[in-house]
């Protein structure tokens, strides 16, 4: 038999540092976050829409924005320290979509295409999600830019 060399000091550390980083608890957190962003972004959002048509009759400031300029004929709203609620709404609804999109359309298609790694499969997802988020985006954006008053 052959003796494995020791391990330098800097591997040993690594090896260290790598074990308890996988042990903390707030690793163990944020793996059980990412594994189940369908699950509980999904929650979330039907308890906000729950709680907004139940208890806040359709004023909840997670859906609706707040601050409405009074007296203003347009509508306008200007920005208070609530607003903060919706954004965090759409944070979660953005991540729904995303993963929602990744999982059930390109993934597939990358398997359908012939991509066979786990890895590979993941990479297109995500790369695919940019194209499909920014092509959205910036036809939003320009469509916007193009038809209201400047």
């Amino acid at each position: 038999m052959s003796e494995r060399p020791a391990k330098s000091y800097f591997e040993s550390k690594a090896d260290k540092e790598a074990a308890a980083k996988k042990s903390s608890a707030l690793n163990q957190v944020c793996q059980w976050a990412v594994d189940n962003q369908t699950g509980w972004s999904l929650a979330l959002l039907a308890l906000i829409h729950g709680y907004d048509v139940v208890f806040a009759n359709k004023t909840s400031p997670f859906v609706h924005l707040q601050h409405q300029i009074s007296g203003d004929a347009e509508g306008r709203f200007e920005r208070g320290c609530r607003d903060v609620y919706y954004v965090l709404y759409w944070v979660v609804a953005f991540t729904l979509i995303r993963i929602t999109v990744m999982n059930k359309v390109l993934e597939p298609l990358a398997r359908w295409g012939g991509v066979s790694s786990s890895r590979k499969v993941t990479r297109f997802g995500e790369q695919g999600w940019l194209v499909v988020y920014y092509i959205i985006s910036n036809t939003v954006g320009m469509y916007v830019m193009s038809t209201q008053p400047h």
